[in-house]
């Protein structure tokens, strides 16, 4: 973050004398209160230490009290005449601190004399400087991961109705690209060639044919490239078959399968599209839940954050962080809970406006964070958008549920669900309908929607969604459905190795809502009565 940045740089020009944390905090903060002055302080240092963590010991020294640099650890060469040394002419110099924009008073004042003090020793933004024997490893700026462009729909004779279907799905699975935003559409069908200065990574074709009753739909991913086919497919449906559901199968399974031979495909070259992987696989391993393939999913998407700035990748990363945080029990993990601010708060900083990130960044910070006034903040600018985003939608109707609006919780968990219909997080959009009816007093639609979760989800070897299994062991008790409450505690208890009744009866709860978590209490303690 640019604070962060700048307090990098001041502790640098400290020369290894330690700062008091109110200096720090006046240079940076002076315009917020003492404590919460204080808080972001924390933030900023806890991120700085994170950066410089593979330097052993960490250059950084905190105590509780002053902060300082260990000036053995580095060297600077901003006020160095040996910074010209071996270059003649013609390298840029920036200007100290160029590109940080921090509106505080009392920084910008120290920023001008350092400045100053530049200039009056000849090392302006004109001067030479010396070059970097090694290239740093620099991020790559935000970019589509994956470039797919839709070709126009191909039908035997003229058929109508087969071109009606084809683009009906093309336009279903071109909804699906833009709420995964790993894969950036676009849509050839009506052009007449593809605009100047866009070449898509790979083309996909759907061919749709009549054979009696039956249609024949031929689709085909190729690299662009070297025209290699990356994956293709022919199904048959019968017209009396032809519906919503069967739409929303195909679609579904296309993506999947087109993602897995993105993820797969060994013609891709670029640093985007290996971080692309990393997430597609990150994603995928999400959907286990279990401790091992969520700890995999995070060394893979902080190895994407290392290759492209990406504010979804980004986004993903302070998700998986808090999840597990909140999975593994709040407590216990402080640092994980700064990780996942500091990969929010970067996410938003590289794109506060594309649904996903705001979604998932709002995620972190109402239900793990706890600071409901901050995620409502981040939401305001896209709310709009939710009928577009089941992400949105879905953290939307959370936010909601965690300040006690459940009718409203419930019109945005239905609107996830509908929006959402071919996500692989389906789950969980469903799930978030089933807890605002347990709250709305509607207890067998709760559990009856917390059966239709569990029945989309993957499991994989994994394990069941822990937030579905609560919400259908406290609906199954409060409707008298003990056998289905019990099993559902059953598997909760056995995933994650403690007794769920006694861990909502902790202090370390999944729960920010206090009505939300005596409803669900009541509900498991019902099971329990003969």
């Amino acid at each position: 973050m640019a604070k962060t940045q700048a307090l990098l740089a001041f502790l640098a020009l400290a020369d290894g004398r330690a700062v008091n944390r109110a200096a720090l905090q006046d240079l940076l903060w002076s315009d917020r209160g003492q404590k919460q002055g204080r808080d972001s302080l924390r933030k900023a240092l806890a991120e700085l230490r994170l950066c410089l963590s593979a330097v052993e010991p960490n250059p950084l020294e905190t105590t509780g009290g002053p902060v300082r640099l260990r000036p053995e650890a580095f060297d600077i060469d901003l006020f160095s005449q040996g910074a010209r040394c071996g270059v003649e002419s013609g390298l840029y110099q920036p200007a100290f601190l160029e590109g940080i924009d921090i509106p505080d008073d009392e920084f910008n004042r120290w920023l001008c004399r350092i400045r100053l003090e530049l200039d009056a020793q000849g090392m302006s933004r004109t001067t030479p400087v010396r070059q970097v024997s090694s290239t740093p490893c620099t991020l790559l700026p935000a970019r589509p991961l994956f470039e797919v462009g839709i070709l126009p729909v191909d039908s035997a004779a003229g058929d109508g109705l087969a071109d009606r279907i084809a683009n009906l799905l093309l336009n279903d699975l071109i909804t699906l690209f833009d709420q995964s935003s790993l894969i950036v559409p676009y849509d050839f069908r009506h052009m007449a060639g593809a605009p100047p200065g866009i070449g898509p990574d790979v083309m996909l074709s759907l061919q749709v044919s009549g054979l009696g009753d039956t249609f024949i739909l031929a689709a085909r991913a190729s690299h662009v490239g070297s025209a290699r086919v990356l994956w293709s497919a022919v199904d048959h449906v019968a017209r009396a078959d032809l519906g919503q559901e069967w739409v929303n199968g195909w679609t579904a399974a296309t993506f999947d399968k087109l993602i897995e031979r993105l993820a797969a495909f060994d013609g891709f070259d670029a640093a985007e599209h290996h971080a692309a992987r990393m997430v597609v696989s990150a994603v995928d391993r999400i959907f286990r839940l279990t401790p091992g393939e969520l700890g995999e999913a995070g060394r893979l998407l902080d190895e994407a954050c290392d290759l492209v700035e990406a504010s979804t990748v980004f986004g993903w990363n302070a998700f998986l962080t808090a999840f597990r945080a909140e999975k593994e029990g709040r407590e216990r993990n402080h640092e994980m809970l700064e990780r996942a601010e500091w990969c929010a708060a970067r996410a938003t900083e590289l794109d506060r406006h594309n649904p996903l990130t705001v979604a998932l960044v709002a995620h972190v910070y109402s239900f793990v964070l706890r600071d409901l006034d901050r995620a409502a903040e981040i939401l305001a600018p896209v709310r709009d958008a939710s009928s577009r985003s089941p992400f949105l939608a879905d953290t939307l109707s959370m936010l909601h549920f965690y300040l006690g609006d459940y009718k409203l919780a419930h019109r945005f968990a239905r609107e996830a669900v509908n929006t959402g219909r071919f996500s692989p997080f389906r789950f969980s959009f469903t799930t978030s309908l089933a807890m605002s009816e347990l709250m709305l007093g509607q207890t067998e639609d709760a559990a009856r929607h917390c059966k239709a979760a569990l029945a989309q989800h993957r499991v994989r070897n994994g394990h069941l969604y822990e937030p579905t299994l609560r919400t259908l062991a406290a609906a199954a008790g409060h409707a008298g459905l003990r056998d289905e409450g019990r099993a559902a505690l059953d598997i909760l208890g056995r995933q994650g190795g403690y007794d769920p009744l006694e861990r909502l009866k902790s202090g370390d709860t999944p729960y920010p809502n206090p009505d939300v978590l005596k409803v669900v209490r009541q509900g498991m303690e019902r099971l329990n009565v003969q």
